[in-house]
């Protein structure tokens, strides 16, 4: 991902963080890898068509 890349913040619901934390160690990700790979994969169960990110 690009540095120059858009950023958004979010807000996450109490709990989140560690469990994203500890998802992200599993999968050998960094949190933000991670929180990107749960909305590609939510977006693709939707059929929308994501654009290639590199």
């Amino acid at each position: 991902m690009h540095r120059n890349a858009d950023k958004y913040m979010l807000r996450l619901p109490d709990g989140w963080r560690d469990l994203l934390k500890t998802e992200a160690k599993k999968s050998h990700r960094s949190m933000n890898a991670e929180i990107i790979a749960a909305i590609e994969t939510a977006m693709r169960i939707k059929g929308v068509q994501l654009e290639s990110a590199s």
